[in-house]
């Protein structure tokens, strides 16, 4: 699939960029491009619009993948790194599960998606600006 294909592409590049530039730019990386994708999705006006989301989705969401782990042990040392990603983990597949829940329940009530897409792109607004915030802990190895 195009998303699949795209998140190939995205787990090697930004697990290279993330090798290079660090965790934090390299969730600013992923962030950017993810917000862009949903601007396109928000503004779509054609069917070819949908297949530049899926390849933009699908390379964000696999440098996310990748990016990740590394991030949480350059941010809190790797003593604790399993417990610590296993919580990112879990609050991933909650909002994974719900995700859809919403998204639908959100298509009944008002007839369209874009509402969705708007909150979306809204939280990943919120979750690019977090990053900024983001430091080291101090003394953990």
């Amino acid at each position: 699939s195009t998303i699949g294909g795209a998140s190939i592409v995205g787990r090697l590049t930004m697990g290279a960029a993330n090798d290079r530039i660090g965790g934090k730019r390299s969730l600013i990386i992923c962030f950017s491009i993810l917000m862009c994708g949903f601007f396109c999705l928000l503004t779509a006006r054609g069917t070819w619009m949908l297949f530049v989301f899926a390849i933009v989705y699908g390379f964000a969401h696999g440098g996310f993948f990748t990016v990740m782990s590394p991030t949480v042990a350059e941010l809190f040392g790797t003593v604790s790194h399993g417990a610590l990603f296993g919580i990112v983990l879990f609050c991933g597949t909650i909002g994974a599960a719900a995700g859809p829940i919403l998204a639908g329940y959100t298509f009944d009530l008002t007839g369209s998606y874009q509402p969705i897409f708007m909150a979306m792109t809204g939280l990943l607004a919120v979750g690019f600006s977090l990053v900024f915030l983001l430091r080291p802990v101090a003394g953990v190895k």
